[in-house]
């Protein structure tokens, strides 16, 4: 390398680097002279830079986070066929409720039983025999007012109570709790123990005008009544069904049985 040429080796080495940075990063111009690039730093760049395969992750576990959970209510707008049975309080509250079922096109089958418990309905089997003989789509029942006063009633009717229910089964159902006029002993608090808070209408705080006997509610008392319960079923029942107020105070069931008071 010595000698003559070796200024001949730095020309031929400076040539190649010029080559090699003009090959490497694109377009240099020398002179006056524009030098084209030969890709060779992005096809290096290019092979270092290709991403590896991205995993999609399931979706399925964040999609069940986000779902919008549906509401547990059923809106049915179909005519029904209403069991409405209960204690002498339906003497007020049925022209009321039949007025209801009339003007929304519902077929209304009421059972008055005086003087009846939950203890009476709870130990005969006459509920399942009412809902065996009209099949009702829905069922209203009016019990407590004659259970004000009972002591130790968490206990004695509790399985009454239940036993009830388990007629009733899988059919919706509304329970109108008694209107207090005084302090009751405990029906209240069985109610609300075992009849879920949707499916029960709590009467004891309302203020309602009451007949002779300071008990039961006048026909016109018993008319807001009821409004109140209808307007409440609209917004907190866990199935609502077409209860449009009617513009008439009151009407006839479709059929009525009166029973007299247990033994």
């Amino acid at each position: 390398m010595k000698g003559p040429y070796l200024p001949l080796w730095f020309l031929l080495a400076a040539a190649f680097a010029i080559f090699f940075v003009a090959s490497a990063f694109g377009e240099i111009s020398l002179g006056g002279v524009e030098l084209q690039s030969a890709g060779i730093y992005g096809e290096l760049t290019h092979r270092e830079s290709v991403e590896e395969p991205v995993e999609v992750a399931d979706t399925t576990a964040l999609a069940d986070t986000l779902r919008i959970e549906e509401p547990k209510f059923i809106v049915d707008t179909l005519p029904q066929r209403i069991l409405f049975v209960g204690d002498s309080m339906l003497e007020s509250l049925s022209p009321r409720v039949a007025a209801y079922a009339k003007h929304n096109g519902h077929v209304l089958n009421t059972v008055i039983w005086y003087g009846s418990t939950t203890k009476s309905w709870g130990t005969s089997q006459k509920m399942a025999e009412y809902i065996a003989q009209y099949n009702p789509t829905f069922i209203i029942v009016s019990l407590g007012g004659n259970e004000m006063f009972v002591r130790d009633i968490k206990t004695r009717h509790l399985q009454p109570l239940k036993n009830i229910l388990s007629q009733i089964g899988d059919k919706p159902y509304l329970w109108i709790a008694p209107p207090n006029w005084k302090p009751d002993t405990g029906i209240n608090e069985l109610l609300a123990e075992n009849i879920p808070a949707e499916r029960l209408f709590v009467s004891k705080d309302l203020k309602i005008a009451r007949t002779s006997d300071k008990i039961h509610p006048t026909r016109t008392a018993a008319c807001g009544w009821f409004d109140i319960i209808a307007e409440w079923m609209t917004q907190n029942h866990d199935y609502r069904i077409k209860l449009e107020k009617p513009d008439y105070q009151t009407a006839k069931p479709n059929t009525l049985v009166a029973l007299p008071v247990p033994n």
